[in-house]
């Protein structure tokens, strides 16, 4: 997976906990809120791990 990728998979699961968030406000929701905010959440910190570790390897000079 070439880096121009794995930004973009990367921007995917912050758009798709964002929506989450999102959908967590809204009035029909009020049954799921506390699952669809676990879920979202659980998704911002594994993209904040991916981009870290991107950043990582990309300041231990691994990718060329």
């Amino acid at each position: 997976m070439n880096p121009f990728d794995r930004q973009r998979a990367i921007m995917a699961l912050v758009l798709l906990a964002s929506a989450l968030f999102v959908a967590a406000g809204m009035p029909y929701a009020a049954r799921w809120r506390r699952r669809l905010r676990a879920a979202a959440i659980i998704g911002f910190l594994i993209a904040l791990a991916a981009a870290l570790a991107e950043v990582g390897i990309w300041l231990a000079g691994l990718w060329i």
